[in-house]
């Protein structure tokens, strides 16, 4: 499986050529991977290099630096992205737990020194590839009381899926989103009833194939597994409310509840019914455009499945972020970006339904 992944990313979603130089970061849960990767890459005639990333300095910096440090340019990392023309994200922290003690303004401030390397990223067109494999850990699943054997299967399906059938569906269903203004009403028994208008902006399919259409519209980044349409709407024209009914895994708790209520396409008010100190603090903290509306987002992978932490590319999920969202051609400037997914959603676009209680109708 090991060797699979490895090639799939190298020369499928990245399509890695004897001209690229490939950054790899990896955990140390995923060094196995890394390798295989790394060796992969260089069969391609690439050159490589990987970086380690310790959970243990990792915490500890964001627990004990200052803040200005964790504010400020990392000219290591800006340095490496001179050089770079695709990279691999293995990295997550096996152990979520930690996070929970890290105050708000760290995270805020940790975010304002991540978005310095973003931003360059984009700059510089790298060709991206993240995995959400990292974060399968034993430790997690405690955390969140996830059966981690479950939720591996789960990721290993998803990885293994059936890619020209996603990439089949996201054609059919952006149709409804491209270079359009229609308006999209979002409704759930739960409460939810939130409409917006789209803004004539080209959506993002993210199939976990970074082909050569692609990269001609200004996507470089790719989310394996994959598996979701994105589209940055009129950020000023959502009104109504909006309940996720999946819970929210976040710094080693689960949200759950958590509720907007938009006027204009801001938030007006921001609530969770269990946990919301894992977010709103930060919120809180941010700046920037954090509270207007962001994107909205369909799943379409058949073979993934909810209740873990990439609910958001299940087929009939539906996912609405507020926040950053310039990569999908957007307006929102802020290191904030924050979502939540529904799981039995109805969604119509001028009053055609394309999804039906969670259900995918086209």
């Amino acid at each position: 499986m090991v060797s699979e992944i490895a090639r799939n990313v190298v020369n499928q979603s990245l399509r890695i050529r004897e001209d690229d130089v490939v950054h790899v970061f990896a955990s140390g849960h995923m060094l196995e991977l890394a390798d295989e990767v790394a060796m992969e890459c260089r069969r391609a005639g690439a050159e490589t290099e990987t970086l380690y990333i310790s959970d243990r300095v990792w915490y500890w910096s964001l627990r004990e630096l200052p803040m200005n440090w964790l504010r400020g340019e990392s000219k290591t990392h800006l340095a490496l992205l001179d050089v770079a023309t695709a990279m691999i994200w293995l990295e997550a922290p096996a152990d979520p737990k930690p996070m929970a003690k890290i105050s708000a303004d760290r995270w805020a401030a940790n975010s304002e020194g991540a978005d310095h390397w973003y931003q360059k990223e984009k700059q510089r067109k790298v060709r991206t590839a993240s995995f959400g494999l990292p974060a399968v850990t034993p430790q997690r699943a405690r955390a969140y009381g996830f059966s981690y054997q479950a939720w591996k299967r789960s990721m290993e399906a998803a990885l293994s899926a059936d890619y020209s059938r996603i990439s089949e569906v996201g054609r059919r269903v952006r149709g409804f989103f491209d270079d359009s203004d229609r308006e999209v009403r979002v409704t759930a028994k739960n409460g939810t009833d939130l409409t917006f208008r789209l803004a004539k902006r080209k959506s993002w399919i993210d199939d976990g194939v970074l082909d050569d259409d692609d990269l001609a519209a200004g996507i470089f980044e790719t989310t394996l597994p994959g598996g979701c349409l994105q589209v940055a709407p009129d950020e000023n024209s959502a009104n109504g409310k909006v309940v996720f009914d999946l819970p929210i895994p976040q710094r080693g708790k689960l949200i759950r509840g958590l509720s907007w209520t938009f006027e204009d396409g801001r938030i007006k008010e921001f609530s969770a019914a269990k946990n919301g100190e894992m977010i709103l603090p930060v919120w809180n903290e941010s700046t920037g455009d954090k509270d207007r509306f962001g994107w909205f987002e369909m799943g379409f992978n058949h073979a993934a499945k909810t209740g873990f932490l990439n609910n958001e590319i299940a087929s009939g999920t539906v996912t609405i972020g507020v926040g950053e969202n310039k990569k999908l051609g957007g307006n929102n400037e802020s290191p904030f970006q924050f979502q939540g997914t529904l799981r039995k959603a109805t969604v119509t676009v001028d009053g055609q339904t394309i999804v039906s209680e969670g259900k995918l109708t086209v």
